[in-house]
Parts: C-alpha cells; sequence; structure tokens
C-alpha cells in the first residue's frame, strides 16, 4: 500500500482525445503486470462557495456566502495496489465541492477515466491540468506504454454525508512539560510553544503537525516569551534590554540573533510587510527590522498591556492589502478587551496608521474581557478563547475583523475538559485544524466542518 500527499491547486477544466480501450486489450492481462499501474495521485487545492452566518453590530444573523479553500497539505491518499483502489485517509468537510476537482497521477502508463455520461468510454487524463468529477466514484483506467496491459482503479473522496456543523474536540495527553504558556505560533509545519520552565527561564518547545502528542525538550531563548512574532517567516522578540532578536523556525527556534539596532518596550504585530512595535511614544514599522516608520501616536494608552495576540489575512478586494488585528487586555478597560486594526501595504497610499477600535454604546458584542485570552485566524474568521469565572465557556468569532465578537454556542462548545484550574490554555490554528495547547500537557485538536 502506497500513501500519496494530495496537494491542492486551481481548477481547469479541458476534455481531451476520446478514446475506446476495450477492444483491443486482452483481459487477462487486467491488473497483472507490474509496468501498467498509479504510483502516486495528488489533488489541487478545492476552493468552494459557502453559505455562513455574519452579524451586524445588534447581533442579527445574516446568511452571507463566502470562499473556503482547503489547505490539503495534511490530507493523505492511499493506493490499494491489490484492490485497484485510490481514496483519500481523511473525510473532507461536507461543504467541499468535488464536482471540478484537479488531479495530479504519476503512473508508468497512460492514464484515462471514464465517462458514465458518455456510455463508458474512456478519455485521457492530463495530470495537474483536467478537472474531474469526484463527488462520486471515479474510475480510472492505466494502460502500459506497449498497450499489452492494464489495470483499473476505483477514486474515493470521501466526504462527510450530513452537515453536522460542529466542533469536535479530541484530547491528547502529551509528554509537553512548561508552564506559563504565553505563546501558540505554527510556522513551517510545526506548533511552536513559547513558555516558561519550572525555574521561570523562558523557553519554547515544539510539535510536529503530524503528531501533538511529543514534544521537543524545551529550550531556553534570550527574548520575553511573550513578545514573539511570526514575521516573514521568522520570529521575533524582545530581549531584557529592549533589543530585538530573530530566529528561523526551521531551527527549532533555538539559535537567536540580535537584528537592528532599534530599542523596543513591546513587540505588537506583523504582516506581510512589516513588523509593528512600540517604542513608548509611537507604533512604528518595519519592512527591514532595520529602518522604522511611525505608524501610530494616538490612543497609545489603550494598547494591549497582557495577553497581547495579532492575526494578519490579505483583504479579500484588494489582494495588495494586508489587514491585521491585535487585541488583548488593558488594565483601564474593566469590561472589555482592547482591539487594534490596520490596513497595511506596500503601497504608500492606502498604507494606513493602526487605529483603536472603541466599543461603542450600540455594540453589545465587543470583545470580552477574558482571563488568558488568545486567538488566531481561521476559516476566514477571528477565533478567540478566554476564561470568565474560572471557566473556558465559549469560543468566540470575529467575522469583522475584531468590530464585534459573538459566543459560540451549542454545537460549537470548548472542550468539557478543559478548565483553566489545570493550567493556561492557548489556541492556535494547525491547517484546517484547530489546537488548545494547554501547559499541563494536555491538547486538543478539532476542526469546524
Amino acid at each position: 500500500m502506497k500513501k500519496a500527499k494530495i496537494r491542492y491547486g486551481l481548477w481547469s477544466m479541458v476534455l481531451v482525445m476520446l478514446f475506446s480501450l476495450t477492444s483491443c486489450l486482452d483481459d487477462a492481462n487486467e491488473e497483472t503486470s507490474p509496468n501498467c499501474a498509479i504510483l502516486s495521485f495528488s489533488i489541487g487545492s478545492i476552493t468552494s462557495n459557502v453559505t455562513v452566518k455574519k452579524y451586524d453590530a445588534a447581533g442579527g444573523a445574516k446568511d452571507t456566502v463566502v470562499e473556503r479553500t482547503i489547505a490539503g497539505k495534511e490530507i493523505y491518499f492511499n493506493i490499494n495496489q491489490l484492490e485497484g483502489h485510490i481514496y483519500s485517509v481523511d473525510s473532507l468537510p461536507v461543504w467541499t465541492n468535488l464536482k471540478r476537482v484537479v488531479p495530479s497521477i504519476v503512473s508508468n502508463g497512460t492514464v484515462y477515466w471514464k465517462s458514465e455520461e458518455a456510455g463508458g468510454l474512456y478519455y485521457s487524463v492530463r495530470s495537474g491540468v483536467d478537472s474531474l468529477d469526484f463527488s462520486k466514484p471515479l474510475e480510472l483506467l492505466c494502460v502500459s506504454t506497449d498497450g499489452s496491459a492494464r489495470r483499473t482503479y476505483t477514486v474515493d473522496i470521501y466526504q462527510h454525508k450530513e452537515n453536522t456543523d460542529t466542533l469536535e474536540w479530541k484530547m491528547s495527553e502529551t509528554n509537553l512539560a512548561v508552564t506559563n504558556i504565553s505563546r501558540t505560533l505554527y510556522a513551517s509545519d510545526k506548533v511552536f510553544a513559547f513558555a516558561q520552565n519550572a525555574e521561570g527561564d523562558a523557553v519554547v518547545t515544539v510539535a510536529d503537525k503530524k503528531d501533538n502528542t511529543v514534544w521537543s525538550a524545551p529550550v531556553t531563548i534570550p527574548v520575553d516569551e511573550a513578545s514573539v512574532v511570526l514575521f516573514k517567516n521568522k520570529f521575533y522578540g524582545r530581549g531584557a534590554d529592549g533589543s530585538i532578536y530573530s530566529a528561523d523556525p526551521a531551527q527549532m527556534a533555538a539559535a537567536w540573533t540580535k537584528v537592528g539596532n532599534q530599542q523596543v518596550e513591546r513587540l505588537l504585530a506583523a504582516d506581510a510587510s512589516y513588523l509593528y512595535a512600540y517604542d513608548g511614544t509611537s507604533i512604528i514599522g518595519s519592512s527591514d527590522v532595520d529602518t522604522w516608520t511611525v505608524m501610530g501616536t494616538e490612543d497609545l494608552d489603550m494598547l494591549p498591556e497582557t495577553d497581547l495576540f495579532s492575526v494578519s489575512h490579505p483583504s479579500r478586494t484588494n489582494a495588495n492589502m494586508q489587514q491585521t488585528v491585535m487585541a488583548g487586555m488593558n488594565s483601564q478597560n474593566e469590561k472589555n478587551g482592547v482591539v487594534w486594526y490596520k490596513v497595511g501595504s506596500v503601497d504608500a497610499s492606502i498604507n494606513q496608521n493602526w487605529a483603536y477600535v472603541q466599543v461603542t454604546d450600540d455594540n453589545s458584542y465587543g470583545l470580552p474581557r477574558l482571563q488568558n485570552f488568545s486567538m488566531t485566524y481561521y476559516h476566514g474568521a477571528i477565533y478567540a478563547m478566554g476564561a470568565v469565572d474560572g471557566k473556558y465557556q465559549y469560543l468566540y468569532c470575529s467575522n469583522d475583523n475584531g468590530i464585534t465578537w459573538h459566543p459560540l454556542t451549542a454545537k460549537y462548545l470548548m472542550p468539557k475538559d478543559l478548565t483553566p484550574a489545570e493550567g493556561v490554555a492557548r489556541i492556535v490554528a494547525v491547517d484546517d485544524y484547530l489546537w488548545i495547547v494547554q501547559e499541563n500537557g494536555k491538547v486538543w485538536q478539532g476542526s469546524i466542518q
């Protein structure tokens, strides 16, 4: 049995040469030749239109069509050569559109697909180009280069049959041994937990996204564990002297190097173009961590003081724009958390300063004041968690870049066995999954279908 990753890309539908094969091949050669086989199978990314509910400031819900793209790096196909069966190991969400999927096929012959609509005739497959309908089982035929042998395969891309619209959590006991987790970040196919060891030193520990049970031995780091930001696929953190240090996720964030000469009081956020910090008088930004520009001077007393997290994503209306949100807790606001928003771009004409998102009287859905707050960007929205009155009661969702936050109830409950009494827990998106990492060594993994 052979495993092959699903890799996802764009659609095209190109039907090519129609060819009937059954009359020229000897049935005795079916599935007998090692020179006639599909060796690997993968597909491109799948973008689907999905109807979701979005909320206005008054809490009213409206059905809205959004695009969701499955990042399929973590989904696999198995090939059972004995039975001629190619199938996805995991079931895709019910909303996935499987009618136009581009397969990439490696074989030692020529591959054709069977069209039931055309009376069972076969069409040749241009690997990585032609889009096919996988909403039901599809038959593929591999013919040896000399035409002397053939082998048929049935391809099944499994999909949830009902829209359960639920968030189910799976808890794993792990070897994680740290305290006071301040950051969980996903980079280079790994999840990084920035925390403290038993002596109170800042450390980092790492788990591969394929196995949340095994974490590396904690490594001491020369930066504040709560300051770490991911920018251009590198970690940046603030040292005790206010200097900025960087580390490469590919090297497990174990080696940190001082960069630039800028002194900062806090690292704040990052988007595709800029790293942002607070220098004591202004919010500043830099594209190279060397030259810094002022990008905000107002409402600085409302910057997050604790549990500072940020997310950034491309604008749906302009590919050159990034929308970035940072949020956290501030002692001056006893009712709500504080949220800041920025539109960023290398184009100076649309590169705006940071702005504080004030919770107005008509907005009853501001970010609640939460203990051990954390947030992440997942499936086109911001998801956040934190404790209220000693409980992780709700997962909160914002579809409008932090203006309103809505507790997800009923089918989107938090894990029943997750409690603040057992330690600080943080949330992070890992491809199509949400992870909750808790300092007591437990990790929960869930997916919203």
